[in-house]
């Protein structure tokens, strides 16, 4: 029930009344501190929570309360030390580990926060505000289906929360649950919404399905809301790319990297633009820029490796993914192209010595999911490539049916690869070594990709058994979901 001005004065003074007959009553001073932050009073309802508490040092309200106070006047620190009391006092007071939760992740520390949440959650399950900060907070973890739990909790308490319906939204869209997306965002549109991050996710999901029309049109909402947002522009232009009008997407993207000139997917994407228009100088232009912005970037430095290796300068591509490798250090595909490379460019001891060092690494764990095990098989093949062109058909062999066993579609998979890299005679010198129904089987799936007109790297001998005598595609990028 709301209580006009007039009326609560007349109350606090009645309680003030009250309290002069009776100074220790804990309740009546509670009351009217409580009434006295009703009025807007702060500094009188803190002085009387002061004295609740030298009455009653155990009394949670006041401790809670003292707290709410401190909090509206900015002292952060002292509302932690006062919810800190309530929560030692009473473990499971819901409102002070809510609170707790909100100054815990200003600080910075998450875990705690969620910690706090979790229990003003679990405390009062109904309370919306608690199930929207936890998924607000499992979003800043990457906790994303933990955060779509949350948020789904909020919509089945309050339908139309608008906040609830666009992070369910965005969470959809990046778990590439396009139609769900698409149902939800819908919801928060019919309701009124004009965020630009609801067209934003429409566009993304539109893109997802491969709905260019739909996906522009989204897109290019989201735009008009807010015309100078680069992260919209640079979806925008990847949407115009892939539906075929490059001009347009190449237009796009010069705006947004107007309105950030730091903006490395635009500037990565413009590259590819000019490669696709036929300007190579410009594309390197591009990438070199990126990289001089942020040289950990690696969409461009793979990129220039890719052109760097069709022209045949392999020692260039190298030194591009020898870089990745150093900012990747744990990862197995920048040693596996490494190597790929070095074979190219007919350094086979290389090649060999690269990939040793990493089938020896990758042996001691255990190849668990359909990708570790096709990266696997990618390895096993390229190394037995390598050990067959150096005169060792047993070992070449024996990688070459694990790369088999570990993915029954490696040759259609990696076709491009036998294609451009095995050579007939290294294939007819592998058939004179087969001895097991596998070996032949292996030699059977590889032979049938292997062409006629394929040499073999430049200064490798066409048939091994002697020593060494010598020493990729591109695809449109945007940043990750807006949420």
């Amino acid at each position: 029930m709301n209580i006009d001005e007039k009326s609560l004065r007349a109350i606090i003074k009645s309680l003030e009344k009250d309290i002069l007959r009776r100074p220790k009553d804990v309740s009546l001073r509670l009351q009217l501190a409580l009434s006295l932050m009703k009025l807007g009073n702060s500094q009188e309802a803190k002085e009387h929570l002061d004295k609740v508490i030298e009455l009653d040092r155990q009394n949670v309200d006041a401790h809670y309360y003292l707290g709410v106070l401190w909090a509206d006047s900015g002292n952060f620190d002292a509302a932690k030390k006062a919810w800190s009391e309530t929560v030692a006092l009473n473990k499971s007071h819901g409102p002070s580990h809510y609170f707790l939760g909100k100054l815990s992740a200003l600080e910075g520390d998450v875990d705690a926060a969620i910690a706090h949440t979790e229990t003003s959650r679990d405390v009062a399950p109904g309370n919306v505000l608690a199930h929207a900060q936890l998924g607000e907070l499992y979003l800043a973890k990457g906790r994303i289906k933990d955060s779509l739990g949350e948020w789904l909790e909020v919509l089945k308490m309050e339908p139309a929360n608008l906040q609830g319906l666009h992070n369910v939204g965005a969470i959809y869209a990046d778990l590439q649950m396009f139609d769900e997306a698409l149902d939800v965002l819908g919801r928060a549109e019919r309701l009124g919404s004009t965020a630009p991050l609801v067209y934003f996710n429409m566009g993304l999901c539109h893109l997802g399905k491969e709905r260019f029309d739909d996906a522009l049109s989204a897109l290019e909402k989201a735009r008009e809301l807010e015309p100078d947002n680069a992260q919209t522009m640079t979806v925008l232009g990847k949407a115009y790319a892939m539906s075929g009008n490059v001009d347009k997407a190449m237009a796009v993207w010069q705006k947004a990297l107007e309105a950030d000139p730091h903006d490395l997917f635009s500037m990565y994407n413009l590259g590819l633009g000019f490669l696709q228009k036929g300007d190579k100088g410009e594309a390197v232009k591009m990438w070199e820029k990126c990289i001089a912005l942020n040289p950990g970037y690696t969409p461009p430095r793979e990129s220039l490796a890719a052109l760097y290796a069709m022209d045949g300068d392999y020692g260039r591509a190298i030194e591009q993914w020898l870089q990745i490798h150093r900012l990747q250090p744990g990862a197995f595909r920048p040693r596996i192209v490494l190597a790929g490379l070095h074979f190219s460019a007919g350094s086979l001891v290389e090649a060999k010595t690269i990939l040793k060092d990493l089938v020896n690494e990758v042996d001691k764990v255990k190849a668990i999911n359909v990708e570790q095990r096709k990266e696997r098989s990618d390895l096993a093949l390229l190394y037995g490539t390598v050990l067959m062109a150096l005169g060792n058909p047993k070992d070449g062999l024996v990688r070459w049916v694990q790369a088999m066993k570990f993915n029954p579609n490696f040759a259609l998979e990696s076709g491009g690869f036998i294609s451009n890299s095995i050579w007939p005679e290294l294939m007819e010198f592998a058939k004179t070594y087969a001895k097991t129904d596998d070996e032949e089987k292996v030699l059977s799936l590889i032979g049938s990709f292997v062409k006629e007109d394929t040499k073999p790297p430049a200064g490798v001998w066409a048939v091994p058994g002697v020593k060494e005598q010598g020493r990729g595609g591109f695809r449109w990028l945007s940043p990750r979901k807006r949420q």
